[in-house]
């Protein structure tokens, strides 16, 4: 019995003791551009290998998120007001905004883009195509 007490107790000393599992933190940052020039305003997202997703304002196209080290699916979304509308038919209702994205499919809802995060800092910038002109 004392034998194998002293054989777990080995066991545990070599394989640890169990913490720190998990996928290591990584922060990822750098420039968001639109046909050449700086995204004014948008959100970034980058969704790490666990699932977890990791979000930051991109303004003036510059951002700094915090991920997980691994594959991550990436998305770029830049929403423009093009209305308002009363929030109630109430007199003196507030405003509220009606946003369209400006920027394609294949950088949001059906992202294209990935980034293999280290470990610790990670720089990336993004060179995007918007939407093409309306006539």
């Amino acid at each position: 019995m004392c034998r194998l007490i002293v054989a777990c107790a080995a066991a545990l000393a070599v394989a640890g003791c169990g913490g720190g599992g998990g996928p290591s933190p990584a922060t990822v940052s750098g420039t968001v551009a639109v046909d050449g020039a700086p995204l004014a305003s948008g959100v970034i997202t980058f969704t790490g290998p666990n699932g977890q997703p990791g979000t930051s304002k991109v303004e003036q196209g510059r951002y700094e998120v915090r991920t997980v080290a691994g594959a991550n699916r990436v998305q770029i979304s830049a929403p423009v007001v093009v209305a308002t509308r009363p929030e109630s038919k109430s007199p003196g209702a507030a405003l509220v905004e009606i946003t369209e994205e400006s920027l394609p499919d294949k950088y949001h809802a059906r992202s294209e883009l990935t980034f293999d995060a280290q470990s610790g800092g990670n720089t990336k910038d993004w060179a995007l195509q918007g939407k093409p002109k309306k006539k």
